[in-house]
């Protein structure tokens, strides 16, 4: 849903349930999808589905049932790590299949565990279509909720949300930046950065165009740590299987190589320490207030299908 003049003063009540309508209607269709095919491109799709439905939750929560929305989020968050281990498999297979031809002994181990991953899924999946959830959630979630929320205007919400959020990115990124970042800060910021990412696109429609700057630089960012986090993933699930030192020392260097890669950009993009300021002020001002609308630096990561598949994962 593109933005408009008006998006930003429309009731948040109305706003939140037309999107949790769509959001809901698309994640069926997905888990629909899923079920017929466990292939990568659909399991990573469904993660999507479900990270920007639960989206839309938490960031208008107060416009939903509470006992409702959060049955709706714990069942969703029951799907997530099942889809995640699928995920992880087609990650895994990917990356062995670049890194070295000795993996092929393990790739016919994760490969075996993949295919297990994925029927554990899609059990849970139809689960879910036989007990007609689609529907049951979408009555569930029309409620009676926090009317005096409900009646403010969209870009109110907007401008309540977006601008803490966006220093918890910034912060965050300033220590995982850091030359000694442990592992757990660059996973902070990456969670940081995926929240802050979603829950501006809710919020798109009450800015307009003037975020599309901010959304171009959380995507080349999300990439270079997708990248990072890939590499830790894989060397976590390589180093329970017996000979593989070789492929867990090449995956050792990939992740340093990813690393740097990612300091690089963070130093070229946001090193004149203004950035931060600019994107709280633009997040202050839906409905085309002064916005971050210039595209990344040409140092960004060029955003492939690929690309853009690892940034949304």
């Amino acid at each position: 849903m593109e933005g408009n003049s008006n998006a930003s003063v429309a009731p948040t009540g109305q706003f939140a349930r037309e999107q949790a309508d769509r959001l809901l209607g698309l994640l069926a269709v997905q888990i629909a999808r899923t079920i017929r095919s466990h292939g990568a491109a659909e399991v990573h799709d469904l993660r999507v589905a479900i990270r920007r439905f639960l989206s839309v939750l938490a960031a208008l929560k107060p416009c939903f049932p509470r006992n409702e929305s959060a049955k709706i989020r714990r069942e969703l968050k029951k799907i997530m790590p099942r889809a995640g281990n699928v995920r992880d498999g087609d990650i895994a297979l990917r990356l062995l299949a670049k890194l070295t031809p000795q993996a092929s002994g393990a790739a016919r181990r994760l490969r075996t565990e993949r295919q297990a991953a994925a029927k554990t899924l899609a059990v849970s999946l139809k689960r879910w279509v036989r007990r007609s959830s689609s529907a049951a959630w979408r009555t569930a979630l029309h409620g009676e909720a926090g009317e005096d929320f409900r009646n403010n205007p969209l870009g109110a919400a907007a401008a309540a949300a977006l601008p803490r959020m966006a220093k918890e990115y910034f912060r965050c990124g300033k220590n995982a930046v850091r030359e000694k970042a442990t592992a757990e800060e660059l996973h902070r910021f990456r969670i940081a950065a995926k929240n802050l990412r979603y829950t501006l696109e809710v919020f798109a429609p009450a800015y307009g165009d003037s975020v599309n700057g901010l959304r171009q630089q959380l995507k080349g960012v999300q990439t270079l740590l997708g990248g990072i986090n890939d590499c830790a993933t894989v060397r976590r699930m390589a180093s329970r299987l017996d000979g593989c030192e070789e492929i867990l020392e090449a995956l050792k260097k990939r992740q340093r190589k990813k690393t740097a890669e990612f300091r690089e950009h963070w130093a070229a993009a946001f090193s004149n320490g203004t950035e931060a300021a600019r994107w709280v002020e633009c997040l202050r001002n839906p409905a085309g207030g002064r916005g971050v609308a210039r595209k990344p630096p040409a140092r960004s990561a060029p955003l492939t299908m690929a690309a853009g598949r690892a940034a949304s994962a």
